[in-house]
């Protein structure tokens, strides 16, 4: 904290949106310059401030782990994936192949990271140009997953055709991870999939149906909502902090308004 009260204004404004753009995305800079811009705009100071600067620091220190540990494999690249039967027929590496590698840069390193400190087996499929990790103890269990660039998956042993197929899947979610960095940082799609997969399961998520269903090995289940228990019971809380939020915040306005409004009151006692 120290070193940024020492930059400029300037400098302190573009750490700031360099800031923004990695942690997240174009939505994470529009925010910051809105923020910056907003009517009655304080600097904030105390416990605030430094909680802020701590989670920023903690994510942009995740962010250059990854891009690190991902520089480091794109110097001393990884054996090329061999299933059963032989390597699948390469596929041209195109612009917008390298444009979802650079924007999936540090969750693929950070992905890269974890195979590798879990004993698996990294290896660089040609076909569709993506990192595979094999390991059957991985997160995902028997299912495959991508994170980024790199695929994680228990074994490469099924059918030709259908390992194919699968391949040709998670491609498809390479592309989703990409656009979802672009837009809002390196956890905004695994958030958009996780509160989308709650409510729209399995096949009946939207992610997975533009990836191809047959191809990820999902059955066909239907395409609504499911709204459970547990579905209803999220909703009914988002509705309540809907309902709340407003009063919360007019109490906190009178609250502030009245502490303006004593005599002699520092600006720095002001609560945030």
């Amino acid at each position: 904290m120290t070193v940024c009260m020492a930059l400029s204004p300037r400098a302190r404004a573009m750490l700031g949106a360099c800031s923004a753009v990695l942690l997240a995305g174009v939505l994470g800079l529009g925010a910051w310059w809105l923020w910056r811009r907003r009517p009655g705009r304080e600097p904030r100071v105390g416990r605030l401030r430094r909680t802020r600067a701590v989670l920023v620091a903690l994510g942009l220190l995740i962010i250059a782990t990854g891009a690190s540990w991902r520089l480091v494999t794109a110097v001393k690249p990884v054996p090329e994936c061999s299933p059963p039967g032989g390597p699948l027929p390469a596929t041209p590496v195109t612009a917008q192949v390298v444009a979802e590698k650079v924007a999936t840069w540090a969750e693929t390193g950070i992905g890269i990271l974890y195979s590798q400190a879990t004993g698996a087996h990294v290896c660089f499929s040609r076909a569709q140009n993506y990192y595979v990790a094999l390991n059957a103890n991985h997160i995902a269990g028997a299912r495959a997953v991508a994170l980024g660039d790199i695929v994680l998956k228990p074994d490469l042993d099924m059918p030709r055709e259908a390992l194919k197929g699968l391949v040709e899947h998670e491609a498809v979610h390479r592309t989703q991870w990409a656009v979802g960095t672009a837009l809002g940082g390196p956890v905004a799609f695994p958030i958009v999939y996780g509160i989308t997969d709650f409510f729209f399961p399995g096949a009946r998520n939207p992610f997975e149906r533009m990836a191809g269903l047959e191809a990820g090995f999902y059955t066909p289940s239907g395409t609504g909502p499911v709204l459970g228990p547990a579905q209803l019971a999220v909703l009914s809380a988002l509705g309540a902090i809907i309902v709340v939020t407003p009063f919360a915040v007019r109490y906190r306005r009178a609250g502030r308004a009245r502490i303006r409004s004593r005599p002699g009151t520092p600006r720095h006692r002001l609560p945030p």
